[in-house]
Formats: C-alpha cells, sequence, structure tokens
C-alpha cells in the first residue's frame, strides 16, 4: 500500500523516548538485561507458550514483567505475531488493523501481515481500517522492542480494541478463529494490558486479584460484565475477552506480578497492578 505519492506507508513510532528509549543502543541493551534478568527466573520448560499477555506501561514500569512474558515464547517457530491492545481514546466499539505496511522506530521496521489484515476485514462489521488509532496508540508498540530482539523478520498483525461489549468480544473470537484457527501452530498471540488502577494500592489489588481469577478461569462474560457495573476497569479488558471467547487461550500461568509503588513519580499518581502471563 502507498500513499498518493506513491510512497510506502509506515508508521512510525510515536512514544519512543517517552515509554522506551529513542536510542537504538540504549534499547537493546534494555531489552537485552531485561530478558536475561527474565531468563534467570524461568524454568527450562518455558519458551514455548501459546500466548502471552504483557503489560503496556513504560521499560521503568513494567519492562521487567513484559520480559517475563517474552521470554516464555522465546522458543517458538512463529510465522507471524497476532499483538491486541487496547484503544485507549476509543469513544466506539471497534477494531482497528494499520494501514500501513509496517511499523518502524528504534527498534528497527517491523512489517505488517498484509494477507491476514485482508482476510480480518472480511470477518464483520466490527473491522475498520486506519493508521489513526495506531499513531496515537502505545499499547502495540511498547511491545515492539521485544518483537524486534526475539523474532526479527516475523511480520505481526497490530490490532486495536475499542469499547468493550460482548458483541465486540464475539466478533473478535469469531474473527481469530477464522483466520488463525488453523495457524495456530506458527501464530504467537500477545495481548497488551495492564491490570487494575485506583486511587489506594489495597483497591487496586483487590480489583486486579479479581481480574486474574476471571483470566484464570477463561469467564470473560462475567469479566465484561464486572466491566459494565464498574467492578473492572482495565484498559485491556476488550482484547482479554475477546481472545479467551476464541477457544486459543491454553491454560493461563502467572510468570509475575507488580504495582507500580516503586516507580511512581507523585503521591496522588493513581496506583497501578501489572501482571506477566501465559498461556500453553
Amino acid at each position: 500500500m502507498a500513499d498518493k505519492e506513491g510512497n510506502r506507508k509506515v508508521r512510525e513510532a510515536t512514544w519512543a523516548g517517552i515509554f522506551y528509549d529513542d536510542d537504538p543502543a540504549q534499547l537493546s541493551r534494555d531489552v537485552d538485561r531485561l530478558l536475561a534478568a527474565a531468563a534467570s527466573k524461568a524454568s527450562e520448560a518455558d519458551g514455548s507458550a501459546a500466548a502471552i499477555l504483557s503489560p503496556h506501561a513504560s521499560l521503568e514500569y513494567s519492562g521487567d514483567l513484559s520480559a517475563l512474558s517474552w521470554n516464555a515464547c522465546r522458543n517458538r517457530k512463529l510465522s507471524r505475531i497476532v499483538l491486541i491492545g487496547p484503544w485507549h481514546r476509543a469513544t466506539e466499539s471497534a477494531l482497528w488493523l494499520p494501514e500501513s505496511l509496517s511499523f518502524e522506530g528504534p527498534f528497527g521496521s517491523i512489517d505488517v501481515d498484509r494477507r491476514c489484515v485482508a482476510e480480518f476485514m472480511d470477518c464483520g462489521t466490527f473491522y475498520a481500517q486506519s493508521d489513526i488509532p495506531h499513531l496515537e496508540e502505545h499499547s502495540i508498540e511498547v511491545q515492539l522492542p521485544f518483537v524486534a530482539r526475539l523474532f526479527p523478520g516475523v511480520p505481526i498483525l497490530p490490532l486495536l480494541v475499542g469499547q468493550p461489549s460482548p458483541a465486540l468480544a464475539r466478533s473478535l473470537a469469531s474473527g481469530l478463529g477464522l483466520v488463525f484457527g488453523k495457524r495456530k501452530a506458527t501464530t504467537l498471540f500477545v495481548i497488551s494490558s495492564d491490570l487494575e488502577f485506583a486511587q489506594s494500592p489495597e483497591e487496586s489489588s483487590i480489583r486486579s486479584e479479581r481480574l486474574v481469577g476471571r483470566i484464570q478461569s477463561g469467564d470473560w462474560e462475567s469479566m465484561l460484565e464486572d466491566h459494565r457495573t464498574g467492578m473492572l476497569g482495565s484498559c485491556g479488558i476488550g482484547g482479554i475477552a475477546g481472545f479467551l471467547a476464541s477457544g486459543l487461550a491454553g491454560n493461563p500461568r502467572v510468570l509475575g506480578r507488580h504495582d507500580s509503588g516503586a516507580a511512581r513519580e507523585r503521591e496522588d499518581d493513581a496506583h497501578g497492578e501489572y501482571a506477566a502471563i501465559a498461556f500453553d
């Protein structure tokens, strides 16, 4: 795909220097350090996870947990990586695929799987194609340094999720099943999500425990009902629910979890929790 001038459409990094270092050499050192620490904590059985949940705060806040998640799938032989994240500014219930042919930044250039984009566009009315949500959103971009380091040359399918609803979750689940059901063995699913945020660490912990429990039980319908009633508010609930509903998720395993306390800059900042989860 090209613009009107015939130039290749590229989604440039918009969060480099904010959520991760914008110097390629320093970013490489940061990612290698985080992955080395994660590998030191992993068992020899790790490395073949079918899917992962990885947080999307800055590397300073949750990079250690992102590294745990990515380390859990490091030995996979892949044809593509499906990255499902929330569009934090979304006001409608929809699913956005990119127009760009690649995502580029200090991590290098990563091609988009255009064939899978075209197949998703035939999967229902919830799907739209636009670079605008992808340019505004960080939830997928912060995963790309790990993609580039562990799976160089593997194309990605970036998919942003709008306002959660049961209908949206079912549409996402259906699309994932139709497009990847027969390609599961060579596809990695990455759900980009933090846990819960609240004004007190006690409340964020209680809410996060509830969300993790829903993930472990696979109860995506109750998860969405909790979101509707305000009991849960995680930004990634729509993507989590859709993935769980697809039947592609294996058994969830919590690899690590912590709050934002050590990295909070101001006392009035909301308390957040993050987790690394592998689906075997």
